[in-house]
C-alpha cells in the first residue's frame, strides 16, 4: 500500500531522496519524522521489546542510524527501506554489545543479514502503513473502490509511473471534483466523464483510459472525508497550483 500511495505524490521517494543528498536539510528532517515509526518498529522487532521513545539511548541510535542510510544508500543496493532497516539493526546491535555486561534484560537477534538482503523488501509496506494513522482511511477507500470494480492491486499496477502523466491525472481528478455536474456523472455511471474532459482539458481519450482507475481513486479521496488520504495528496509539490 506504501506504494500506492507514493504514486499519489508528485515528487517520488527517489526524488526526495535526490534533494537530501544534495543537502537539502528540510526535506531530510521532514522525511526523517515522516519514518519515525518504522524506526521504532525496526528497534522493537530487533530487541524483542517495545521501545519508548523518550529518553532511550536506542531511539537516538536509531534515528541517527536512519540518517546515516540516508546518506551512504544508492540504488544499487536495492530496496531504501530494506537497507535503512540493515543500517539501523547493525548500530543498534554494535550498541547492545557494549552495555551487554551491564544488562541481562535485554534479548537480541544477532545480525545476520549480509548485503543480499537489501535487494529484498525485508519491511513489508503493509506492515508501514498500519503504523501510521491512514489505516483505517485505506480500509474505508477501499471499500469504496468495490463499486468501481478498482483493487488496490489495480492501482500499484496501473498508476501512471511517469511524473507528468501522474501530475496531469491528479490534475483531472481536481477538475472533476470541483464541477458537481462531473462528480455526479462519475458517481452514476462509475467511469469517467470522458467526453467533458476531452473537450475542457485537451486529453485524449487514450491517456484517460490508461490513467482511468488512478483519476477514479483520486477522486474519491478528494471527494470524501478522508482526511489523512487528502494531506498526503495535497502534500505533493505543485498539488496547491492544481487546487488538491
Amino acid at each position: 500500500m506504501a506504494r500506492l500511495l507514493n504514486f499519489f505524490k508528485k515528487d517520488t521517494f527517489s526524488d526526495r531522496l535526490i534533494k537530501i543528498q544534495s543537502g537539502d536539510s528540510e526535506e531530510r528532517e521532514k522525511l526523517i519524522q515522516e519514518y519515525i515509526p518504522f524506526v521504532i518498529k525496526t528497534i522493537s522487532n530487533h530487541i524483542n521489546r517495545y521501545l519508548e521513545s523518550e529518553n532511550s539511548e536506542e531511539y537516538s541510535i536509531g534515528l541517527e542510524a536512519f540518517n546515516e542510510a540516508l546518506d551512504k544508500y544508492e540504488a544499487s543496493r536495492g530496496s531504501f527501506i530494506g537497507f535503512a532497516e540493515l543500517v539501523i539493526k547493525s548500530r543498534i546491535t554494535d550498541y547492545l554489545r557494549k552495555i551487554k555486561k551491564h544488562s541481562k534484560t535485554l534479548s537480541i537477534n544477532q545480525l545476520e543479514e549480509s548485503e543480499e538482503n537489501w535487494s529484498s523488501d525485508s519491511l513489508k509496506t503493509e506492515d508501514f502503513t498500519e503504523k501510521i494513522a491512514l489505516k483505517e482511511e485505506i480500509q474505508a477507500l477501499e471499500k469504496q473502490l468495490k463499486a468501481f470494480d478498482i483493487t488496490f492491486q489495480n492501482l500499484v499496477e496501473e498508476a501512471p509511473k511517469h511524473r507528468d502523466t501522474r501530475s496531469k491525472a491528479l490534475e483531472i481528478a481536481g477538475f472533476i471534483v470541483n464541477h458537481q455536474e462531473l462528480r455526479d456523472e462519475l458517481m452514476r455511471k462509475k467511469n469517467l466523464p470522458s467526453s467533458r474532459l476531452v473537450q475542457d482539458m485537451g486529453v485524449t481519450i487514450k491517456m484517460l483510459k490508461r490513467s482511468r482507475k488512478f483519476i477514479i481513486a483520486t477522486v474519491l479521496i478528494l471527494d470524501s472525508e478522508l482526511d489523512g488520504l487528502k494531506q498526503y495528496i495535497s502534500g505533493g509539490k505543485g498539488g496547491v497550483s492544481h487546487g488538491l
